[in-house]
């Protein structure tokens, strides 16, 4: 009962001068207030109120939107995951409301109503998260590129695709995550010349995406070993041993005879990642004439592993 006399006083208290100096406050606003106060409450003796005051918001449905939607320019954290999770759990009624609030919006708010977008997963927000696709902000531009993948709607191919020549790092790297998830085939020549960006973030989703495409990467994927850029071939030989099976083996083998250690040491892992018993032939006859550490090395654990079977 103390608990339930303090949430009344902590909510009342706050929000009286407001209902007095502002606009006409519903009941529903009110209750959302009182609520939403629990909800995003960090305090040791509200712990146990906090999901049940979540889920009363979000059983209210659209009641309770234009009222939270008060609320997305909170400078509290725990305010804001509090919301993205309310929004969430209300689902595809909230992206109407979601979608007009972000013209106007400062471009850190806008983000993370795209990313709430994203997680609410309903494709009725893909034209609307299209328009603001080459906003100024990378923020934006990365979550609405992020949001588009996650809501895994092939009208945003092209958006995708585009976002994965970037200047921003963050946005190609957000760009190959969801090339992965669109499986957008057009976008692996992209996705491979990813592999030689100068951000590493942007270098390795680019290597998962690829791998999600499966067999039909390693054509284009091989097509790029002998790439200027080394760090395209590098990674690229990783990638081909996660994608697996004896078509990248083979094409792995070819690059035991590089003249870069790194390469070979690259190659053999691949080949043990592969799982290609017909290419570990080639590491075998490789021991003989190895002198790099880091080869051998490498050379050493795919024969293992291949013994051991």
């Amino acid at each position: 009962m103390r608990a339930y006399l303090a949430i009344l006083l902590f909510v009342i208290l706050p929000y009286k001068s407001l209902w007095a100096a502002g606009p006409p406050v519903t009941a529903e606003d009110r209750k959302v207030d009182s609520l939403f106060v629990m909800a995003s409450s960090g305090e040791l003796e509200f712990r146990d109120l906090v999901a049940p005051a979540i889920d009363s918001i979000a059983a209210m449905g659209t009641a309770a939107i234009p009222r939270l939607i008060e609320k997305c320019d909170s400078r509290n954290a725990r305010e804001r995951h509090t919301l993205n999770t309310i929004f969430v759990k209300i689902g595809r009624p909230a992206v109407p409301y979601l979608i007009r609030t972000i013209p106007g919006r400062p471009a850190e708010e806008v983000s993370r109503i795209c990313s709430t977008l994203g997680e609410i997963k309903d494709s009725s927000a893909v034209e609307g998260l299209m328009e603001v696709a080459t906003h100024d902000d990378w923020r934006v531009r990365s979550a609405v590129t992020g949001a588009l993948g996650d809501i895994n709607d092939k009208r945003a191919n092209a958006v995708v695709a585009r976002a994965l020549a970037d200047s921003n790092e963050l946005v190609r790297k957000s760009a190959a995550v969801s090339a992965g998830k669109l499986s957008i085939d057009d976008a692996m020549p992209a996705l491979v010349h990813l592999l030689g960006d100068d951000f590493y973030g942007a270098r390795f989703c680019a290597s998962e995406a690829l791998v999600k495409f499966g067999p039909k990467a390693i054509k284009v994927i091989t097509d790029s070993l002998k790439s200027n850029n080394d760090l395209v071939g590098n990674l690229g030989c990783t990638t081909l041993g996660v994608i697996g099976g004896d078509s990248s083996g083979a094409i792995l083998v070819a690059q035991l005879d590089s003249r870069s250690s790194l390469r070979r040491a690259l190659a053999v892992e691949g080949i043990m990642l592969s799982n290609s018993s017909s290419a570990c032939g080639a590491v075998e006859i490789l021991s003989k004439t190895e002198n790099d550490p880091v080869v051998l090395f490498y050379i050493d654990k795919t024969i293992r592993k291949y013994d051991s079977r």
